[in-house]
């Protein structure tokens, strides 16, 4: 299984990336939204780990991009982020095709690790 992980803080996704090879998932990171953007479209990735809040390009901006390119069904996108969300924020995001699942910061590497062999 290969995992793409966008997220503009270093230390999370160092931490995760270690976590995933020691899984033994292949993962690629990226600290850039636009890089992971860029790498969503031009790449094949078996999931995405996306943080929602991130600096000039959100996670949000990301989906909308897909979607507007018709390339978000073809995703299976699970996103995070440390601020908090609505019940109702979640489930609209949830809802979308592409979108797996939506974990919140700190991540439980348990529950990381179940949502992505589920």
């Amino acid at each position: 299984m290969k995992v793409l992980i966008v997220d503009d803080n270093q230390d999370i996704t160092d931490l995760l990336s270690k976590f995933l090879d020691a899984k033994g998932f292949e993962n690629v990171v990226t600290n850039d939204p636009q890089d992971g953007l860029r790498q969503i479209k031009e790449g094949h990735y078996d999931m995405v780990l996306l943080d929602i809040s991130m600096p000039e390009i959100s996670g949000i901006d990301i989906i909308q991009n897909l979607e507007q390119d018709n390339l978000l069904k073809n995703q299976k996108i699970v996103i995070f982020s440390a601020t908090a969300f609505t019940t109702k924020e979640i489930d609209q995001l949830i809802t979308k095709q592409g979108i797996h699942s939506c974990l919140k910061k700190p991540i439980a590497l348990n529950k990381l690790l179940a949502t992505i062999t589920h």
